[in-house]
């Protein structure tokens, strides 16, 4: 009895349906594609994933450059630094964010239909 439990629970746990997007979703956007098999889309999410990621740390750098160049700034003093950032343009890292959001999601819907599709077509045929 315990033994089919456990062969149960695995059969649920490793249906690709569901552990593509928990990848997909909780690890990094594109592996889930990558489980399920399609490389290429996977790599170019992982790329976007990469190259947004790149981008928001360069920016991020920029912005904290920009404070301190503006002059001395008193570390004691957190309000003048939150003015001061508050200060500069942050629509780009906000356009960033939402197309990191934006690929999360498709990344996420999308291993899970294709996982789905995958599961459905091995119960039809069993090894």
């Amino acid at each position: 009895m315990v033994y089919t439990l456990i062969t149960d629970f695995l059969w649920i746990v490793m249906k690709k349906a569901v552990v593509s997007p928990l990848c997909s979703g909780l690890v990094i956007p594109g592996l889930g594609q990558i489980i399920n098999q399609d490389l290429k889309k996977g790599i170019i999410l992982l790329a976007a994933v990469f190259f947004l990621f790149v981008m928001g740390i360069i920016k991020l750098v920029r912005l904290i450059n920009a404070v301190f160049r503006t002059g001395p700034v008193d570390l004691s003093n957190p309000e003048i630094i939150m003015a001061k950032l508050r200060a500069e343009d942050l629509s780009l890292l906000w356009y960033m964010a939402a197309a990191f959001v934006i690929i999360w999601f498709f990344s996420v819907v999308d291993a899970y239909l294709r996982g789905k599709k995958i599961d459905k077509s091995e119960e039809g045929n069993p090894l």
